[in-house]
């Protein structure tokens, strides 16, 4: 899947405007206009394509999660999390925590988009990735639970 597929699909599953889906990106740090949000949800045959860069896929998931949930709390050591590059794995996370889903929740949708997988392999997808049971998430998961997701909100 493209950035702009992820924009697409998430705003879909969320119900989320041009406007909701810009004030996001703002919020999200990212400065951008309502004609590049609607571009960044065009598919690639549409006259008004303009591939979505990861900086604002990643603003709009940043953005969701302060929204919903608020700032996080400041890190222990006082030092600042660097950023992590876009991955299925971190989109899940974020959707995960700005939604405040559990594990059960995610197996949920998925298996509602008509993904085949155990709570396990599910589990697996929100640990680190140098850990010992780390697992990547394909874009078929992600289509499946961005597909139960968007079932479990109509």
């Amino acid at each position: 899947m493209d950035t702009n597929d992820y924009t697409r699909r998430i705003r879909y599953a969320l119900q989320l405007d041009d406007a909701e889906a810009l004030r996001l990106i703002t919020l999200g740090g990212l400065s951008a206009s309502i004609s590049d949000v609607e571009a960044w949800r065009s598919k690639d045959s549409d006259p008004g394509y303009k591939l979505c860069p990861d900086e604002a896929v990643s603003a709009l998931l940043n953005g969701l999660v302060l929204d919903r949930r608020g700032p996080p709390p400041a890190p222990a050591d006082g030092k600042a999390r660097p950023e992590e590059p876009l991955s299925n794995n971190l989109i899940l996370k974020q959707l995960r925590i700005a939604l405040t889903l559990r594990t059960d929740d995610v197996f949920d949708a998925i298996q509602a988009g008509g993904g085949k997988l155990a709570k396990g392999e599910v589990g697996a997808f929100f640990r680190k990735t140098d850990a010992r049971n780390y697992r990547k998430c394909g874009d078929q998961v992600m289509r499946w639970f961005l597909t139960g997701l968007a079932a479990g909100r109509d």
